[in-house]
This record gives structure tokens, sequence and C-alpha cells, in this order.
């Protein structure tokens, strides 16, 4: 058995042994630079000019291979004809006046859950252009060689994927999936089915949540929290904090009730993306009507992926709340404009959607300042759950065999009354790998963290299994979950603590991805 021991401490190692935390903390920057995408992307395309032929690929073909991920309905088969977008429009462009959330509308699989994503990202421009290429160009440049390259993060590390620029139409020439509000603009849907190609095709994108969408764009950690009573008190301040450190978050409807989101224009089954909060303080933006109405209000911006249909209560852009509110406020809000995106106070927000998820960055991906305010580290493992070695399950007898990784938290001293605090919070996202490949399904997971007493020596691979009849974990979600990926969040004191990621069922074989994010400066050094 295969097992990697990390310690994080606050102070270097007495021992001198070799500090790693630059090895992680900017991961995504290493990845990147070990790829050496950019040179098969201008091989392929310096080929196509010389020979004068545009990009067909041969990996993602234009037929129904590309489109269904098994055997086409039979009955009332749709008219699909792919085509290049100089075949669709006059003029195409890849981007007119820039990237904007406003840029991707949704076609007819239901993938509302990455397109809320792509809107976030816009946001970002240095995450965007890590995705999107700057080197792509345009259709009418004279290296226009009908294809395009994006990247996705994928269990750890930054892949490539090149495209072919041939799009699927239905009998009026209208895309059938992912189309711009800018009727020549083809960012959004070459982007589109270079995702599609990664997972095999467009309809294994069909079904997903905002989570999955944004880790994917990213390389981030999401957490999620349930609404309608169930959310954290500052939830608000969290959702607050996180746009200001530039996290992406999306928020999801589900089944919920049809008749009542329908009377104020929400949709069920349905992800959004949230872009915006503020906090619009009565004495500064409101009109004094002498009607005892001017109060403060949080508020929080939200867009719907399909670039139209907009909540209709209070708050909305056609709300009579708005009259409260001076013009340079509201022009400053954006208000009345039909694109999708419309303001809702908080507390409507909670009481009508589920729950909202955000995906912290990645530290490489944070700003010197970010850094200094919000502290963040990361380390990663891949690791395996394989038969008769390492899956041990829950099983009382086995369980010891499960994969355990070692973590020693010391204090941390952070320079700054305003950022530090008492103890280290630490974020732990459990993934599984390789989950849309066609006959895979998710396996039952949990992750538990146990502190290990100052009594016990850890001097071996792993703990034996009298450990843990004796220690209990620390419970943050005791129950199993069947999904990509589980992440649990902790607050926890100076000490050793040991993690163990495991199945329900004994003996399920599956490969993995531990993230494990702190707070706070820490650094790590082998054991």
């Amino acid at each position: 058995m295969h097992f990697i021991t990390w310690w994080l401490e606050s102070e270097s190692d007495d021992n001198d042994q070799s500090i790693v935390k630059k090895n992680w903390s900017t991961q995504n920057d290493t990845i990147e630079k070990k790829h050496p995408a950019k040179q098969n992307f201008q091989t392929i395309r310096a080929l196509c000019l010389t020979t004068g032929k545009l990009f067909e690929d041969p990996d993602f073909p234009a037929n129904n291979f590309s489109i269904y991920r098994s055997i086409p309905p039979q009955n009332g088969e749709r008219y699909i004809e792919w085509k290049r977008p100089g075949e669709i429009v006059d003029e195409p462009k890849f981007v007119t006046d820039g990237y904007s959330r406003f840029d991707v509308q949704q076609g007819i699989v239901g993938n509302c859950w990455f397109i809320s994503s792509c809107a976030t990202l816009t946001s970002h421009p240095k995450l965007f252009e890590r995705v999107v290429p700057q080197d792509n160009g345009q259709f009418a440049d004279d290296n226009y060689a009908g294809m395009f390259h994006f990247y996705f993060w994928q269990y750890g590390q930054w892949v490539e994927v090149i495209v072919d620029d041939r799009l699927p139409v239905d009998e009026d020439n209208g895309l059938l999936f992912i189309s711009s509000s800018v009727e020549n603009e083809f960012w959004g849907a070459l982007l589109e089915k270079a995702y599609a190609k990664l997972h095999g095709s467009y309809e294994a994108l069909d079904g997903g949540t905002g989570r999955e969408g944004m880790v994917d764009l990213t390389g981030g950690i999401t957490e999620y929290y349930t609404l309608k009573g169930t959310e954290p008190a500052d939830l608000f301040d969290r959702v607050e904090r996180n746009l200001a450190r530039s996290s992406l978050i999306t928020a999801s409807i589900g089944d919920g009730e049809g008749e009542q989101l329908a009377s104020v224009s929400l949709v069920p089954n349905h992800e959004y993306s949230v872009t915006k909060v503020y906090r619009l303080e009565a004495k500064r933006h409101m009109l004094d009507l002498g009607d005892g109405m001017s109060e403060d209000v949080r508020l929080i911006c939200v867009r719907n992926p399909w670039g139209q249909g907009e909540w209709s209560g209070a708050w909305g852009d056609h709300s009579i709340e708005w009259i409260m509110v001076n013009a340079e406020k509201m022009a400053e809000l954006n208000i009345v404009r039909e694109d999708g995106e419309f303001w809702m106070s908080f507390e409507d927000f909670v009481n009508n959607f589920d729950d909202i998820s955000v995906c912290y960055q990645c530290p490489g991906d944070m700003s010197a300042e970010l850094k200094r305010c919000y502290p963040w580290e990361m380390i990663t493992h891949t690791g395996e759950w394989k038969r008769h070695s390492t899956s041990g399950g829950s099983d009382e007898k086995s369980f010891w065999t499960n994969p355990q990784y070692f973590l020693k938290l010391g204090e941390t001293s952070l320079g700054n009354d305003q950022c530090s605090e008492p103890s280290i919070n630490l974020t732990i996202g459990l993934m599984q790998m390789y989950h849309r490949t066609e006959g895979t399904s998710f396996l039952s997971m949990r992750v538990h963290v146990y502190p290990i007493p100052d009594h016990v020596a850890v001097n071996q691979r792993s703990l034996p299994g009298v450990f843990f009849e004796n220690v209990k974990p620390l419970e943050v979600e005791a129950n199993f979950k069947t999904m990509r990926e589980i992440v649990a969040r902790y607050t926890l004191p100076p000490g050793r603590y040991v993690i163990v990621p495991h199945t329900w069922k004994p003996h399920q074989e599956g490969e993995f991805l531990l993230r494990i994010f702190a707070e706070g400066h820490i650094d790590a050094v082998r054991y």
C-alpha cells in the first residue's frame, strides 16, 4: 500500500526538512507549465494553414456520436446539421466587445449548471483567460484554421481540449446548444463543445450542479449551503466576503412548488449565477418619502442563464420598491434591463432558492492583497480504493485499511488582528474521478477526521485497527453521500489529526482526489 504523509505546521521543521508549500500553493501555475498545450495547438493549426484545409476533429466528429451518449431516439429524431460559424451568420466573431455573463444562453441540453458557471467566470478575467486562451484569434484572421482550444481542470491538472468549429444547428439554422446574446458571437458555443468533447458527448452534460461546473473551470473547491431556514445566520456576510475574494457563486432551485415559483417568474430544477450583493443604506441611497418605508435593505443580484425570465417580486427590475431609490444608485445597480439578471432581497432569495454554492480560488490564483487578508493554502493527493487492499469501507473490522492522511496543525500568527483567527479553518474535498465516463456510477462515500491523542505514536504508514476502536471522529457530516465531490469544513484547534476517506461498502474500487484547503499561513513538510 502506498500512503503519503503530510504535516501542517506554523513554523519551519526543526529537523531541517524541506518546505514544500511553494510546490502546492501555486499548483495551477506549475501544472500549466508542464502542459505543452500551446505547442500542440500551434503545430496543428500551422499544418492546416500550410495545406489550406480547415481542421476536422477526428476524435469528436460532426455526427450523432458526438451528440448522444447512447443510441439516439428513433421516433421523431431531431433535425441536425453541422455548420461552421461562417455558414451560420455573416461576419462571425469569436468574441465581439469583450466577454460578458450575458454572452451565454442555454440550448436544448439541460446544462444550465455549466452555463451559470461560465457566466460567473466572465467576471474574473484572469481565471477566464486560463480557460479561454487569448491566442484563439478571430474567424477573419490570417491564422484562422477552423479550430480553437480551451483548458479545463480535471482531477488535479489542467487539460487542453482542441475542437473544430463545426456546430450543430436546426432546420432554421439556429444553434442547438449554447448561443450568444450577440448573434454573430461564438466563444460560448465553442467552449461548450470542448467541454462536451472532454466528457464524450453533449448529452453527457445533461444534469449537473454549479459546484461541478465551477470546479472544472477554476480548479477551486466548492462549499454549498442549504437554504429555507437551514442556512447559517451570517450567510449574507459570507457571500459578501467571498465575492470580495473573487469566489464564484451559483444558486439553484429544486422541484419546489411550480405554481408558486411561476407566480414570481422563477424556474424549478434550474441553476442561476450570483453576481453581486449590496447593502442599500437608507440614509445614503433611498429617498425620504415620509411613509416610513425607507430602511436598510440587503440585496443579492442573480442571473438566469437563459438570458431571460427574471424574478418579478420585490426589488425585481419593475418592482415598486425602486421608487424609494435615487436615480444615480439605480443606474449603478443596472436596473430595468431585460437581460436575465435581477435583484431581490436576501430574505426572498433564501425563501425561494434551495441552495447556494461558493467556489474558492486556489492559492495560486489569488492576488497578493487577497492572500494577505484571506490566507489560503492547499494540499492535493490522488488515491484509490482497491479491493483487498485499501477499500475497507465502513466495516469496523476493515475500516483501518482505508487510505489515511496525517495532519499536524499548529498555532497561526498572521500579524494582522483583523485577519487572524484563534483556530485553523480547514476545508476538505473528496472527489470521485471519471464519473461522467459511460458505464460508471457514483460510490457512496464519506470523509472522517480523527484527533490523534498526544500519547499515540505515529511511526508507521497507517494507524492500526485498535486506534479507531478507541477514538471518535469529528462529526461534520455523518451521512454518506452519492455525488461527485463532498466537502466538509472544520474549525480545529492545534493538534494532530488523521483523515480517512472511505466508501460505505467494503471492496468497492475507485480513484479519488483529496484536497485539503487551510485558511492561515501554514507550512507543510514531509514527515
